[in-house]
């Protein structure tokens, strides 16, 4: 796979006309580094925060690169199962009533 996946990610974001701010970047490589991710799986954390959030949320993208690197996802499709899995889950938990 293309070593350079989240750099051409990035342009591609920017050519589009979303930047992300130096900070957002700092914030990107270091969930990286804290998570030992893959290149893919820091790409797919970032495509999907942006989506789901519709702009970056750090922490929401440290809860999917957590998932990501726990579960060995690498695929957009299997991440986008896994989001669905534990949607399902924290509905689940929302519904149960106490006593």
């Amino acid at each position: 796979m293309n070593e350079n996946v989240l750099d051409d990610y990035i342009s591609l974001l920017a050519s589009k006309g979303f930047r992300l701010s130096d900070g957002d970047l700092h914030f990107v490589d270091f969930g990286r580094h804290y998570t030992d991710a893959s290149e893919p799986q820091v790409k797919i954390a970032l495509e999907v925060t942006l989506i789901k959030q519709l702009s970056f949320d750090g922490s929401y993208f440290i809860a999917i690169l957590e998932s990501l690197v726990s579960e060995n996802i690498t695929s957009k499709k299997k991440a986008y199962e896994l989001l669905d899995r534990l949607q399902t889950n924290n509905e689940r938990k929302q519904t149960c009533t106490v006593g």
